[in-house]
């Protein structure tokens, strides 16, 4: 093995020489070696001594005769350093890597646990836009992450079919005069969301018999019977099946799509509501502005408590909406008594199945003991599942299970805006999305723009393919530049995505990464020599500089199984390619002596092994020729 052989040989060796607490760490510099030592300083302080002679004593101990990938060691301002032996190690890298192919890097951390993961979870009245792609790409690659370190992994949507954004739909469909099926060009969820939605809102709100109307409406659809009820599932059915289309083009897949509606029919809040009762969680409120409102009390928690008790059930008996979300993760947890029923729903692009919570459902599948639960939710919603996860506390669940995987909104840039139609206000920069306003970039469409733009620069390069091929490769550009774009943020940071910026084949971008796949992959595929890891002799810096960063690859993955931060992985997949494409200019493969070119070949084929590996984790689309 690599760099983990390496590390373990290093322990050994400080072992041996009389050092119980080896304290290895990767090297900032690689002058330096490629790991070192801290003992020394932990030492000092214990012996009362100098680091730097402590250091030098350690070093003087080392036996280096039975070393296998160390070449060296020193002493170096208190730090113990150990250089490689780049023959014996590069080949120990490639082998490693070779060897395990597809499952290098893979630690198999999860075997035999489950993680939970809810993302996307958009309201069944609108398309797509460019927030909730954050979500779908984020959530889908923690999805991709942990299935690769061995976890079962279940992917749930959770689908909100019973709010006043429905019943808004509703009405418009049932007392406005629009027809259910959309204008020509016009998919369903954007008919729904950028016409009926819209419109009905604004007319609901100036008019006091339609807002009156738009209440009944709510609370039939909340009876689960009449024909509003009926229409309202119809219009839930049809608009889910597009922003699943939507989010399959981002490269996601789901397993369960959890109705809300269903968290009531099941009675899960029912039960919940009765523990928190027991356990003295809740209290009924006798006066003052919530009279009759049931409210989670909060006075135990040090933050939440600031902004007052939280109301679950308001004075006319209907839920609040973080009473449902209290129950649904009790659910999750498995803190109900209850389970929902499934029946199919329908196929991801992969051939896995869908299923839906159902009332008439035959099917069962219990998702209790989940070593984590994963809620991919923008920061707005902070407040809201810290109750949530103090609520789960209160009634004796493991709330530390319950995670809420936060992430900051996403703007478009003006020029974006303006090539997408909207007429920003005079210095307004940044575009924000609202959906009640109609004022959202639809993912749709944002991809369209990019892929348009990818097509047309691929067939000026390559006037030979046809359309249908251009098209092809111009929606893998499109899907990589966008995911990529919304990953390798931290997830505390405003996004502002910039066309411009993210189609660009140089840089740190979605389209860099591919140029750099299909580079590597034509290499290999006008190879006439079978690639050799047996080193031709000592090895350049681009040589090093690149199997260093391979071998780093099961380290990144295990810093991930405790931090959860996908930009690490983001940023690991440019620093990759940059130092690929700088081995590839100074270091011919091709053209090289024979005993040169078969080493380095078995390089690139031991890169394209790890990239492709890594591009998989983060969505983006490897094609063989752009």
């Amino acid at each position: 093995m690599g760099l983990k052989r390496l590390i373990a040989e290093a322990e050994k060796l400080l072992k041996d020489a009389g050092v119980a607490e080896p304290s290895i760490q990767l090297t900032k510099d690689p002058k330096h070696g490629e790991i070192a030592s801290t003992a020394a300083f932990q030492l000092a302080g214990k012996l009362g001594k100098d680091p730097r002679s402590l250091a030098e004593e350690i070093v003087n101990r080392i036996d280096l005769s039975g070393s296998e990938l160390i070449k060296s060691v020193e002493a170096v301002n208190g730090y113990v350093n150990f250089k490689a032996d780049w023959m014996r190690y590069g080949r120990a890298i490639i082998e490693e890597v070779l060897s395990k192919g597809k499952r290098y890097g893979a630690p198999e951390l999860g075997k035999g646990k489950r993680i939970v993961i809810e993302h996307t979870s958009v309201n069944p009245n609108k398309p797509l836009h460019v927030g909730h792609a954050r979500n779908v790409c984020l959530g889908d690659t923690l999805a991709r992450i942990y299935r690769f370190l061995g976890y079962d992994v279940l992917i749930l949507n959770y689908i909100d079919d019973s709010g006043t954004q429905m019943a808004d739909v509703i009405l418009g469909f049932s007392e406005l005069g629009y027809g259910l099926d959309p204008p020509r060009g016009m998919s369903f969820d954007e008919y729904c969301g950028d016409v009926v939605y819209v419109e009905s809102a604004r007319r609901a709100e100036a008019d006091p018999r339609l807002s009156e109307k738009r209440k009944l409406i709510t609370r039939e659809i909340g009876s689960r019977r009449g024909r509003f009820f009926e229409l309202n599932k119809l219009i839930v059915e049809r608009v889910l099946r597009d922003q699943l289309k939507t989010c399959w083009r981002l490269g996601a897949r789901y397993d369960i799509l959890n109705m809300e509606s269903d968290i009531l029919a099941y009675k899960l809040w029912d039960e919940v509501f009765e523990n928190l009762k027991k356990r003295k969680a809740v209290y009924l409120a006798r006066s003052g502005p919530k009279a009759g409102c049931w409210l989670l009390d909060l006075s135990g928690h040090p933050v939440l408590s600031k902004e007052g008790d939280e109301v679950l059930v308001k004075s006319d008996g209907t839920t609040t909406y973080i009473a449902r979300d209290i129950a649904y993760a009790a659910w999750k947890l498995g803190g109900v008594s209850k389970d929902f029923r499934y029946k199919l729903f329908g196929e991801n692009p992969d051939g896995t199945r869908i299923y839906v919570t159902a009332e008439d459902g035959e099917l069962t599948m219990p998702i209790a003991g989940a070593e984590k639960v994963i809620n991919v939710i923008d920061v707005r919603q902070r407040r809201p599942q810290e109750i949530v996860k103090y609520a789960l506390k209160l009634l004796g669940l493991e709330s530390e299970k319950y995670v809420h995987y936060g992430y900051e909104v996403v703007a478009l840039s003006r020029k974006d805006a303006e090539r997408l139609g909207y007429s920003p206000e005079p210095g307004q920069q940044v575009i924000h999305m609202s959906g009640r306003r109609g004022l959202y970039v639809k993912v749709n469409q944002l991809i369209e723009m990019l892929k348009s733009r990818a097509v047309k620069e691929v067939l000026e390069r390559h006037p030979d393919w046809g359309e249908e091929k251009a098209s092809e490769i111009g929606e893998e550009i499109a899907v990589a530049a966008l995911r990529y774009a919304l990953i390798k943020q931290d997830t505390d940071k405003l996004i502002v995505l910039d066309t411009d910026e993210m189609l660009k084949l140089e840089g740190d971008t979605g389209p860099y990464l591919q140029y750099t796949y299909v580079r590597a992959y034509r290499i290999l595929e006008k190879a006439d020599e079978k690639p050799s890891a047996e080193p031709y002799g000592e090895l350049n810096e681009s040589e090093k500089t690149l199997l260093r960063r391979m071998a780093y690859f099961p380290l990144l993955l295990e810093d991930f199984s405790s931090n959860m931060m996908v930009k690490p992985i983001a940023s690991y997949s440019y620093k990759l390619a940059s130092e690929f494409n700088a081995f590839y200019e100074s270091s011919p493969v091709l053209r090289a002596e024979a005993h040169v070119k078969r080493f380095r070949l078995a390089v690139v084929k031991a890169f394209l092994t790890v990239f492709s590996a890594v591009l998989d984790l983060l969505g983006i689309p490897a094609p063989e020729a752009m």
